[in-house]
């Protein structure tokens, strides 16, 4: 509930949609898919959605990945930007370390209401291993680790170096992109305890959170 509401305060939200999950027991508690997310309590998470597409989604991506956790599917504008293109999603920045070869991509094929999907986005992901993104082309993201707070946090960075590869683009410049290998050990050192995802941010955004 906290990361709910925390994508409605940072304006990564879409009204009732889109989703969040975290394992539990022998399946996943997820958004209920009917309330707007700056009021969801933790209270209102179900262990199926009323949004057919978030179970299909996020139960491809489990069974892809034992050791995921949590997962957080967004139309954020940004990224549902880079999406469309091309190229896709390209780490220039150091924020884009995080996502150093650690984005998989799965071609849009309409609304992701069939579970025949499933296999189709589970491949994707298992396609890049360790990845903890799949660009969704012409559609939106997901980002996914070891806790709410690793997907949250990989979740606001995507969209932020999205954001920025789009400034990048519409200066008309000439793009400086890093050099492989310094990318390379910019993505080793992200991961390290103190820079990892959500390991210093979590606390703080919690304290902007008030269930009261």
């Amino acid at each position: 509930a906290v990361a709910h509401r925390l994508t409605a305060k940072y304006n990564m939200d879409m009204l009732v949609w889109n989703h969040i999950s975290a394992r539990h027991r022998s399946g996943c508690l997820i958004t209920p898919g009917r309330k707007m997310w700056g009021s969801i309590v933790p209270e209102d998470m179900v262990f199926s959605s009323s949004n057919v597409t978030a179970d299909i989604i996020h139960e491809a991506i489990y069974s892809a990945r034992p050791d995921v956790k949590a997962v957080i599917h967004l139309h954020t504008p940004a990224a549902t930007a880079v999406s469309c293109l091309e190229e896709g999603f390209q780490p220039i920045t150091q924020d884009s370390a995080y996502f150093y070869g650690k984005v998989a991509t799965y071609e849009w094929d309409g609304v992701s209401d069939d579970a025949s999907e499933k296999p189709g986005i589970a491949n994707a992901v298992k396609s890049v291993a360790g990845c903890n993104t799949l660009l969704m082309y012409n559609h939106g993201f997901a980002c996914f680790g070891s806790s709410v707070k690793e997907a949250w946090v990989l979740a606001y960075y995507f969209e932020r170096c999205c954001e920025t590869q789009l400034r990048v683009m519409q200066c008309g410049g000439k793009l400086r992109r890093p050099k492989k290998m310094v990318m390379e050990k910019a993505a080793e050192a992200s991961y390290l305890p103190e820079f990892a995802p959500g390991a210093q941010e979590w606390e703080a955004l919690c304290g902007e959170i008030s269930f009261d």
